[in-house]
């Protein structure tokens, strides 16, 4: 099988969860004997690297310039520089676009994105197309896969594509969860295939010697900053020996005065931590995971990592998220009111029992080790590589066999 991925994002992307997953997608496919290309852009979803040639060669890679040929240009404009390069045996064309807003795309980069795609589905000529994401380049190059006779997949890896008009052109629909699966088979009406999104066990995995902190990870409102700011001064005042991390997102680095309504100055025990590449990087130092999202989460990615190194997660009832843990996770309600545009913190009353959960997972180690075990086990059953990388495959082969 021959598969192309086709995006208007940047395939290197390490702080963008979707950008990790579909990654990982095709490195599996290219390493189990399926021939792969990628076409993509520069385009990354929170925060572009101040050095494009520093981010690809933190990740080992030397990209030459490529030549476009003028009638893949559009007349009059000079077009924007491409980049060939590899990356774990998958050979990448980036297109170093300079417009990275999908709501009003450029006109030139875009039909300079589509155009290559066409050279590139005539001189491949792939069995799959596998793309995603709302920018109108994607929708245009699976109505051009499908003239080439390529089936064509498009993956959903959150909200935002109620419309069936999103679908027209896909021949598969690809969730990242169960649950996202079955919100676009009931809002929607198609039909769509929900697969845990991968991951690569060694990009999580962490060192136990560390692990001293309850971390929270990006403290956007979406993710429950309201709520763990009440959280985190509780435990500051009451427990001063419950040290706790807070893992700013690649959008939003500006420390913990982003959260609103407490002043953290005043407990020297929590502490802010920059993004970081790899997820093992904060899990090294991660005892207790907080996932307070208020928004329904479509997976959940960060909680399952957690599993995957014995990590106990604490996590809201929203979403996928109690799937995603299974009963390894603690799952606890949140205030009805409290939503992604909600600024008020929650009062203490409300937040009692995660204070409550903390405090029983750090004082109790018998039951802690064995809240530890059972994450490893349920990881096992629902994350482990091989399986997933089967169920992948199966689903590909499957579409390309249509």
């Amino acid at each position: 099988m021959r598969l192309l991925m086709a995006v208007h994002n940047a395939y290197t992307d390490t702080s963008s969860g979707a950008a990790r997953s579909m990654r990982t997608i095709v490195e599996w496919l290219n390493a189990s004997g399926h021939e792969c290309r990628v076409l993509c852009t520069a385009r990354f979803d929170a925060r572009s690297p101040d050095s494009l040639e520093e981010h690809l060669s933190s990740l080992g890679i030397q990209p030459q310039m490529a030549q476009t040929p003028r009638r893949l240009i559009r007349s009059g404009s000079a077009g924007r520089p491409v980049w060939w390069f590899e990356l774990n045996g998958v050979p990448v064309t980036m297109v170093l676009t300079r417009h990275n807003d999908w709501r009003s795309p450029d006109r030139d980069e875009t039909e300079q994105l589509v155009n290559l795609c066409r050279h590139v589905l005539r001189e491949f000529g792939p069995h799959v197309l596998l793309s995603y994401g709302p920018h109108g380049a994607v929708q245009e190059m699976m109505r051009l896969a499908r003239r080439h006779g390529a089936r064509t997949v498009f993956s959903v890896r959150n909200y935002g594509y109620e419309d069936r008009r999103w679908f027209a052109h896909a021949d598969s629909v690809l969730a990242c969860s169960p649950y996202l699966a079955r919100y676009y088979q009931t809002k929607v009406g198609v039909e769509c295939e929900g697969i845990p999104s991968p991951i690569r066990w060694e990009d999580v995995l962490a060192s136990e010697e560390s692990r001293t902190f309850v971390t929270f990870v990006n403290p956007s409102l979406e993710k429950g900053a309201a709520l763990f700011a009440r959280l985190a001064d509780m435990l500051g005042s009451r427990r001063p020996d419950i040290p706790v991390l807070v893992v700013q997102s690649a959008a939003d680095a500006s420390s913990l005065n982003s959260i609103p309504g407490i002043d953290f100055s005043r407990y020297p025990q929590i502490m802010a931590a920059p993004p970081v590449p790899r997820p093992a990087d904060f899990f090294e130092l991660t005892r207790i995971l907080l996932v307070p999202s208020v928004f329904q989460e479509p997976f959940g990615r960060v909680a399952a990592e957690a599993l995957i190194n014995g990590i106990p997660p604490i996590v809201s009832d929203r979403g996928a998220l109690p799937e995603t843990v299974a009963e390894a996770g603690i799952v606890l309600p949140l205030p009805e009111w409290l939503t992604s545009t909600s600024v008020q913190i929650p009062d203490e009353s409300e937040v009692q029992p995660w204070f409550d959960a903390v405090c029983a997972l750090w004082d109790d180690e018998q039951a802690y080790a064995a809240r530890s075990s059972l994450c490893r086990d349920v990881a096992r059953r629902l994350y482990a590589e091989e399986p997933l990388r089967q169920r992948y495959l199966e689903y590909f082969q499957c579409v390309a066999s249509r």
